[in-house]
């Protein structure tokens, strides 16, 4: 019986460890695939008050005539494009958000055109987060990662929401403070579709632990110097920045 019990265990420990194996390998590849939807959002966020070129994958596209209406609206408030690469590579500076909109924000068509392509993007990070569900909810770290996804989700739809007065024609503008608060929702989103992005790109194991992501030269500065302050004393209560 000893034996009988000894080995039981012992196969029970290894049927664990098989398991745990397993487990940490559904993580890495599912947060390489999650990363997917923060970084799109990051895209469709800068490609919405800076134009330039947007990158598409086969869950986040762009429709060549909202990408037409990005580029005209910004010609006519005389708003250079600016091309997300070269804010990347330091060859542009990433334009304010605050100021930028404050002068597209007046614009019922940029409203609407923002609007549509948060609502494209919000879909497509729906798409991503059901197809990994089923896998992630087993443990505690796993529903972790899938919750961050889906807390990032919900602040996009707040950014909607903001927009969907002036965008579906309920009101014709946004008050002074509306426009102030759309101004600071917008870039707190921004700047935690980078650090998920991040984080994720991360606990994939496809990055080094030394790796700095791309994304943190489209920061603004306060943004910038908060995620560097988090990231050097290795505290993070979550993968995102502002919760």
């Amino acid at each position: 019986m000893l034996y009988l019990a000894l080995g039981a265990t012992l196969v029970e420990e290894w049927i664990a460890r098989r398991d745990e194996a397993r487990l940490r390998l559904v993580i890495l590849v599912a947060c390489g695939a999650l990363a997917r939807a923060p970084l799109a959002q990051r895209r469709v966020m800068w490609f919405a008050l800076n134009g330039g070129h947007f990158i598409e994958d086969a869950d986040f596209q762009l429709a060549p005539e909202s990408a037409d209406r990005v580029r005209a609206i910004l010609a006519r408030h005389d708003l250079a494009e600016v091309k997300e690469n070269d804010a990347i590579n330091e060859v542009a500076v990433p334009p304010g958000t605050a100021v930028r909109i404050s002068v597209l924000a007046t614009d019922p068509e940029w409203a609407q055109t923002a609007y549509d392509l948060l609502r494209g993007c919000s879909h497509g990070c729906r798409v991503i987060m059901a197809r990994w569900a089923p896998l992630l909810t087993g443990t505690d770290t796993s529903a972790a990662i899938l919750e961050e996804i889906a807390l990032q989700s919900e602040q996009l739809t707040q950014v909607q929401v903001l927009l969907l007065r002036v965008a579906r024609g309920r009101v014709s503008e946004f008050q002074p403070e509306e426009i102030d608060e759309l101004g600071e929702l917008w870039r707190k989103e921004f700047a935690n579709s980078i650090a998920l992005e991040g984080a994720l790109t991360q606990l994939s194991g496809k990055r080094g632990p030394g790796w700095v992501p791309d994304g943190w030269n489209l920061l603004e500065a306060t943004d910038l110097e908060a995620l560097r302050a988090r990231e050097s004393v290795g505290e993070r209560r979550s993968m995102r920045l502002y919760t």
